[in-house]
C-alpha cells in the first residue's frame, strides 16, 4: 500500500507500508498541522491517535452496543476531516470507549473462533489458531518490553482488568495516567485494519522514553502492514529507528 503525503500543490512524497516518517521540530513548527493534512488526504485509510485526546476511561467495560459503537465511529472519522481536530477533540470520550470496545471485541473474537472449530470437530485448525498470538497476549508481551509490569486480561467477557506485579486484577481504568497512555497507544495499533496509515501525535506525552522507545519500535515491527507518521519533541526516537525516516 502507498500512501500519498502532499505538502502543498508543488511538494509531495510516498510513504510505504512497512515505513515509518517521524516528524520532529519545535513547539508552533506546524507539525500537528501537518499531521492533520496528512490524515484528510488519506481519510479513508488512516487512524489518528492525537496527543490532546482523553486518556481516561470512564469505564473499565464496554459501555455501548455494537450499533452505537458503528455510528460513533463514524462520528470520530467525520470530525478527523475537520480543521477544528487539530487543536480540539469532539466526544473525547468516545475515543477511550471505541478503543476499549475495539481490544476486547478482538480477544472475544479470537477465542470464538477457537471454539466454533473445536465445536465443528476440526481439532487441527482449532489448534493451529490457539498457536496464535492473541490480541492481549500481544499487549501484554509489549507492556513487558516496554518496561511496564502489569497484564491486562478480560473478564466475563466486557471487563478489561489490569495485574501489576502479580497483584489481584483491578480495572484498566484504574491504570496510572502512563500505564493507561502506552495501552491506548497499542491497542489503537494493534486493533488497526491491515494497510491503514497510523498517524500519532507526540505519543511521549505522559510516559517517560525508557517506556516510549521500546513501545514504539516493537508497534512497528508488529504492524509492518501499515504505516506510521509519528510527530514527536523526541529527537531520540528517531534515533533508536535508524531505519525510519524523519522530516
Amino acid at each position: 500500500m502507498i500512501f500519498n503525503l502532499e505538502f502543498s500543490g508543488q511538494d509531495s512524497f510516498r510513504l510505504s507500508t512497512g515505513e515509518t516518517l517521524f516528524v520532529v521540530g519545535a513547539n508552533g513548527t506546524g507539525k500537528s498541522s501537518l499531521l492533520q493534512r496528512f490524515a484528510m488526504q488519506n481519510r479513508h485509510n488512516a487512524r489518528r491517535i492525537s496527543a490532546s485526546r482523553q486518556t481516561w476511561f470512564q469505564s473499565s467495560a464496554i459501555e455501548f452496543s455494537p450499533a452505537q459503537k458503528v455510528s460513533y465511529e463514524q462520528q470520530a472519522r467525520s470530525w478527523d476531516t475537520n480543521v477544528q481536530a487539530r487543536w480540539m477533540e469532539q466526544n473525547p470520550q468516545l475515543r477511550s470507549g471505541l478503543t476499549l470496545y475495539d481490544l476486547i471485541d478482538a480477544e472475544n473474537v479470537d477465542a470464538r473462533a477457537i471454539a466454533k472449530a473445536m465445536r465443528a470437530g476440526l481439532r487441527d485448525e482449532a489448534e493451529a489458531l490457539a498457536k496464535q498470538v492473541a490480541p492481549i497476549a500481544k499487549i501484554n508481551e509489549l507492556l513487558a518490553r516496554s518496561n511496564l509490569p502489569i497484564e491486562i486480561s478480560v473478564q466475563g467477557g466486557d471487563r478489561l482488568v489490569a495485574s501489576k506485579s502479580g497483584s489481584p486484577p483491578y480495572g484498566a481504568a484504574e491504570l496510572s495516567d502512563g500505564e493507561r497512555n502506552a495501552l491506548l497507544i497499542a491497542a489503537d495499533v494493534l486493533t488497526a485494519k491491515p494497510s491503514t496509515l497510523l498517524i500519532i501525535d507526540e505519543p511521549e506525552r505522559h510516559l517517560h522514553r525508557a517506556i516510549i522507545s521500546p513501545l514504539l519500535s516493537h508497534l512497528f515491527r508488529l504492524r509492518e502492514d501499515c504505516g506510521f507518521i509519528v510527530a514527536t519533541h523526541d529527537l531520540m526516537l528517531s534515533v533508536d529507528n535508524p531505519e525510519a525516516r524523519v522530516l
